[in-house]
């Protein structure tokens, strides 16, 4: 019997920290279904509106989380009058990834891709944190995409972004220094993901901060070394999107402050739209910028659903 979040105590706290800290009610139970993807047993969250569907969104998490994290988000997408999809990426929550699996984050954009294209209707897809430009990558390999919506863009291909992405920047350069020097002795070294990124930065709220931190399947979850050499090698040069672009940025994100964000949405070609929210930190579902974000993404998807592909 496949595992399931229904039910777990991850599940359960989270859902609870949610409606307690920042009053979205989440449901006890969401759809969930798993899908073979490039030799991968993805576990998908399945949200469905009342009535058909305008399109479906697929939403992309980031290096601290999973797709059931993504839930508020899912949420706003779901009363906008979409079907949402939200899988845990492989290496991540309970996706149960391929004998041999090379751990490489190449692996990341190709999944969804992979998921995008066997959607029908409108296709839009979704990144929160570096799911932002996983999400834009993703996009690099899909057709007839509706649009492209992110919280943030963070290039960890970047010396300097890479370094002021990790827990501690002395740990951030060795880390560089390492993978280019010895790969082959780091490679296969585990580290859980609290040691490696700041995830206290996730949320300004401590009961939330806390969840990131311990929660097995976030700050617990344990990755090589590899992964992250993966990560800081992979780019794609230049970035031409055939689709819509919404930037909706919290406005007290200490872990990718605005400007960097706007560093890479400048170089991506499409037509493009940046908000900038009142307040909100890096997973912003604190208010107002979570009834702001709300606003902003409903307005996008409606200009969406009734434009031509």
């Amino acid at each position: 019997m496949r595992p399931s979040f229904n039910g777990h105590p991850s599940w359960l706290d989270y859902r609870s920290i949610v409606r307690q800290e920042f009053s979205i009610d989440l449901p006890e139970e969401i759809a969930e279904h798993w899908c073979k993807i490039r030799g991968h047993d993805i576990r998908i969250d399945e949200w469905l509106p009342d009535g058909e569907p305008l399109g479906t969104i697929v939403c992309v998490h980031g290096a601290g989380g999973n797709g059931r994290i993504l839930a508020p988000f899912a949420k706003a997408f779901q009363q906008a009058g979409w079907r949402v999809i939200a899988p845990d990426l492989p290496g991540y929550g309970m996706t149960q990834t391929v004998a041999g699996h090379e751990w490489s984050y190449a692996d990341w954009p190709l999944v969804i891709a992979d998921l995008a294209k066997v959607q029908s209707g409108k296709v839009v897809l979704a990144g929160a944190s570096m799911g932002g430009l996983t999400a834009v990558y993703a996009a690099q390999h899909v057709q007839d995409l509706a649009g492209v919506i992110v919280t943030t863009l963070i290039d960890l291909a970047e010396e300097e972004t890479f370094v002021q992405a990790a827990r501690w920047k002395l740990l951030g350069r060795l880390s560089i220094f390492g993978m280019k020097v010895m790969p082959f002795l780091l490679d296969r070294l585990p580290l859980p993901l609290s040691a490696v990124a700041p995830l206290k930065a996730m949320s300004a709220n401590r009961a939330m901060q806390k969840y990131f931190q311990t929660d097995q399947f976030l700050g617990r979850n344990w990755l090589p070394v590899k992964f992250w050499r993966s990560v800081h090698s992979y780019r794609i040069s230049p970035i031409q999107l055939d689709c819509r672009l919404l930037l909706v940025h919290p406005g007290k994100d200490d872990w990718t402050p605005y400007s960097v964000s706007l560093q890479i949405y400048d170089r991506i070609g499409a037509e493009k739209t940046a908000v900038k929210l009142s307040n909100g930190s890096h997973f912003p579902v604190e208010q107002p910028a979570y009834d702001e974000m709300c606003l902003e993404l409903g307005s996008f998807l409606q200009e969406l659903s009734t434009a031509d592909l």
